[in-house]
């Protein structure tokens, strides 16, 4: 079987490779470049040196750059694996990978008195950009490994904000708040009185949380700061972001720097799931730093963990913080029966339970103006950071997907929180005394079904791989897959091998139901792009420039 595999796969990427030198990979509905938002110069790319060099080369210029910015080399996967839109890996619709509709993100800063008034910005951003530009916004030297400072934001009047708060909506990318229209009047009239950038994005895949916040925090990309996906190995060894994520990153943040430049005594701090603590950096364990304030959850339980307990200073009334049993009331009431359900579906069921709701929405704008009002941000001269991640479009994206009454509700009501979040800032710190960056970590996967998409089981996909093999998987998630090399080497398995049967991988394999698809369907190959992640080592094809 694995001898058919090869020949199969040997002859689609002969015909790709004919015709000599790598052909340049074409354009992206979003540019990359900075100029205008036009395109970036593009080497001529040099002959591949095998055939999965060529695969990688014939993806779209920003689809490689972005994975290219996600890798870590001995920190990612083995092999890179990109499905074809709309197929989606698991039922859970994930938002992970290069294209434009997770990478496109909004960016809007809002400072009056700071950030310039109704200004629109069409060049093209990244979320590299964003601490660099806080940093020129306190006129604080800070060099980003990735981004830069976006000059438009900056006022330029020598005062630095007395707070700067950085707000994520976590996955309400461009296409969901297009969806929506509607649902965000609060973000729509800041956005007139602020600076926008229209065409900002990601610019990093794998598109998840921490790895996204690590690169707001610290303006790298995951191939410089180390938080590369939810789970990644660290010297060989598996772990995950959450409970370790000042421990394994590797760039520090804005707010490591500024805090020790300012003996500690600004107050840093970030309220949101484990997996944002990234944005924060590295509190005690960055030299000379001290433990700054960590207000953590996992679903509904304010709780810190792990290692990260030790680097951050989690504040006693968080534990417990009331209200949330009230808000969940108040939405039960709203179709006026307590029936523990909103909009026809139980509150308290599935992966994400209440916190795909605007119950909890709610009851987090509670915990972001009490810890304000506590922790004394923007109560003195010296400029204090805190950010702030509110998740429930992101759980609903997740539960229900980003198209129905659950998405528009949700959005809506992390709108009003942004509008809380303005007034708790005018009364505690002063108009005109603080900027607020508005942003989020990636965008929304449409629902397949509509589509025709394909559903990926990776269960499936693991299953299959070590019928071929053996047991030589790691780990699996959406867009990489880490081996075991040594069990490889023992069975006379190579990485080509398997990276040869993924990319020969047929939807009939994989499929639940494979009765279910016509002969046409079944042939498809599972994935649209399957290459060794070594080549992301060398790439023969993009720029391996800072501008990313």
């Amino acid at each position: 079987m694995l001898k058919s595999r090869l020949l199969s796969i040997a002859l689609v990427l002969a015909a790709a490779c004919s015709g000599g030198a790598a052909r340049t990979p074409p354009a992206d509905p979003s540019p990359t470049g900075r100029s205008g938002g036009a395109p970036e110069a593009r080497e001529t790319p040099r002959p591949p040196s095998g055939p999965f060099e060529e695969v990688a080369c014939r993806l779209p210029e920003p689809h490689l750059r972005r994975i290219w910015a996600g890798y870590h080399p001995g920190r990612s996967g083995h092999l890179q694996i990109v499905p074809k839109p709309p197929d989606v890996v698991g039922a859970w619709l994930s938002h992970s990978g290069p294209w434009r509709f997770v990478q496109h993100v909004p960016l809007l800063f809002y400072g009056p008195g700071h950030v310039p008034e109704g200004v629109r910005v069409s060049r093209t951003a990244t979320l590299a950009d964003v601490a660099p530009t806080q940093a020129a916004l306190l006129d604080f030297d800070f060099d980003a490994p990735d981004g830069e400072p976006l000059a438009e934001a900056v006022a330029g009047t020598g005062r630095p904000p007395k707070l700067i708060v950085t707000m994520i909506w976590d996955s309400a990318g461009m296409n969901v708040l297009e969806e929506h229209p509607d649902a965000w009047p609060t973000l729509r009239r800041l956005i007139e009185r602020g600076t926008f950038f229209e065409e900002t994005f990601v610019g990093s895949s794998p598109s998840v949380t921490p790895a996204v916040h690590a690169t707001i925090g610290t303006g790298a990309f995951p191939r410089n700061h180390g938080i590369v996906d939810l789970r990644f190995r660290v010297d060989g060894v598996p772990t995950a972001a959450r409970g370790k994520a000042a421990a394994n990153l590797l760039t520090p943040s804005l707010s490591d720097l500024f805090d020790v430049a300012h003996d500690n005594e600004p107050v840093v701090g970030l309220i949101g799931s484990e997996g944002t603590l990234g944005m924060l950096g590295h509190g005690a364990f960055w030299e000379g730093g001290d433990s700054d304030v960590a207000v953590t959850r996992t679903r509904t339980e304010w709780t810190l963990e792990g290692l990260n307990a030790e680097a951050f200073a989690f504040p006693g009334y968080a534990g417990g913080f009331p209200g949330l049993e009230e808000a969940i009331r108040r939405l039960d009431l709203e179709d006026g029966r307590a029936d523990g359900r909103w909009l026809g579906e139980p509150m308290d069921e599935g992966v994400e339970g209440v916190s795909a709701t605007p119950a909890f929405g709610d009851y987090q704008r509670s915990m972001v103006r009490e810890v304000i009002e506590r922790e004394g941000f923007g109560r003195d001269e010296i400029p204090d950071l805190l950010y702030v991640n509110f998740r429930e479009i992101d759980a609903v994206g997740h539960r229900w997907g980003m198209h129905g009454p659950q998405m528009e509700a949700v959005v809506r009501s992390t709108d009003e929180a942004l509008g809380d979040l303005v007034r708790t800032l005018d009364r505690e710190v002063g108009a005109g005394e603080w900027v607020l960056t508005m942003t989020a970590d990636h965008g929304a996967t449409p629902d397949p079904e509509p589509l025709e998409g394909f559903v990926i089981g990776p269960q499936e996909v693991r299953k299959d791989i070590e019928t071929e093999f053996g047991p030589i998987v790691g780990d699996l998630r959406v867009t990489q897959v880490w081996l075991e090399l040594e069990e490889m080497a023992e069975r006379g398995v190579s990485l080509q091998e398997v990276a040869t049967f993924v990319a020969d991988y047929r939807r009939s394999e994989n499929a639940s139901d494979p009765a279910s698809l016509s002969a046409e369907q079944g042939e498809e190959r599972v994935f649209g792009t399957v290459f060794p992640s070594a080549v992301l080592d060398d790439p023969p094809c993009i720029i391996t420039a800072r501008s990313g």
